[in-house]
């Protein structure tokens, strides 16, 4: 009987274990998305253009929302233009920023979605410009491939409304994007309440 018991005990125990481990949660589910947030960047970049030539539009809607394939060998929506040492140093800044946050996604709590998509959506648009400009330095691109132009709702160099956004690309919308949910999480988080301290037992209040 005693072994029959303590074979159940051991059972229950492997059991509750083993689901344990089955309902953990992960961070596959957010890699993942941040993979695919990187792929898709590279193909739509490379069907545009592939289908466009340079410089010249493609109405998506309307006349609001074009698609005018252009290197830009400068910052996020040419910001920099001009300056050579973006050149190099672009790449050196987006690898160290890779680690970071992908140290910080890794010490997040997996359970956290809105902050893990945030964070998934940030690297993967970083992979992807940092593929173009990668192999901007080796010489096949003349810069990040930005295709996606949103017109009328920006400032011209003189401060007057109506100029076109600057030109950007899935990349960026992905890190935008990011950026929000994980500003939105940080500023909306609570700190979680501490654990209640446990009740004395009957043999403690009689020793008190």
């Amino acid at each position: 009987m005693r072994g029959c018991a303590s074979t159940a005990r051991r059972r229950k125990s492997e059991a509750i274990g083993g689901s344990a481990v089955t309902r953990s949660p992960s961070h596959l589910p957010m890699a993942a998305a941040g993979l695919a947030a990187a792929v898709l960047d590279l193909a739509t970049k490379s069907w545009v253009f592939a289908s466009i030539p340079l410089h010249e539009d493609r109405a998506v809607v309307g006349s609001l929302l074009l698609l005018r394939p252009q290197y830009n060998p400068a910052g996020p929506w040419s910001w920099g233009h001009g300056w050579e040492w973006l050149r190099w140093g672009l790449p050196a800044v987006s690898v160290v920023a890779l680690f970071v946050i992908g140290r910080f996604w890794l010490q997040a709590d997996p359970r956290d979605r809105v902050k893990g998509a945030g964070l998934a959506l940030i690297l993967g648009g970083a992979l992807g410009n940092l593929w173009d400009r990668a192999l901007t330095i080796l010489g096949t691109y003349e810069g990040v491939r930005d295709f996606l132009v949103v017109r009328g709702v920006w400032f011209d160099s003189n401060w007057n409304w109506g100029a076109d956004f600057p030109s950007f690309n899935l990349a960026d919308t992905w890190i935008t994007i990011g950026v929000v949910l994980v500003g939105w999480r940080m500023i909306t988080e609570r700190e979680p309440a501490p654990a209640p301290a446990p009740s004395p037992s009957p043999a403690d209040e009689v020793r008190a």
